[in-house]
Parts: C-alpha cells; structure tokens; sequence
C-alpha cells in the first residue's frame, strides 16, 4: 500500500491514541475515519509492522495495547 497522506495521518493518530490511552481496536479507527474494517485493520497490521515493540495484542479485550 502506498504511503499516502491520509495513511500517515491515520498512523499518527493511532500511535496518539495508544500513547494517550493506553489501547485502541478497530472500531476507534473506523468511527474517526469513516473507513471500512478491513481497512482499519490493515491500518493496525502496518502499525505493528513498523512499531513490532510499541503494542500487543489483547485476545479477551479485542484490542492493542501499549506494551510494557
């Protein structure tokens, strides 16, 4: 996927939601962008590629957390 400005912000804002909360899903990313769930799950698959320390996955919450 090419690296567009919509991509970017959208990768900024995820890596803001987790330092300010501390979790995300894909629900959050879809609301906020009005994109579809594969997308935003695409969208979390790139974040973690290019962050593989910054978050986990939390299979009983659904979503990703900020490692510790």
């Amino acid at each position: 996927m090419s690296d567009t400005w919509f991509v970017r912000q959208r990768q900024e804002w995820i890596a803001e939601t987790i330092r300010v909360f501390g979790f995300i899903n894909r629900e959050h990313i879809e609301k906020k962008f009005g994109i579809s769930t594969p997308q935003a799950s695409i969208d979390l698959m790139m974040f973690q590629t290019s962050y593989p320390k910054a978050i986990t996955y939390n299979k009983s919450a659904k979503r990703y957390e900020a490692a510790q």
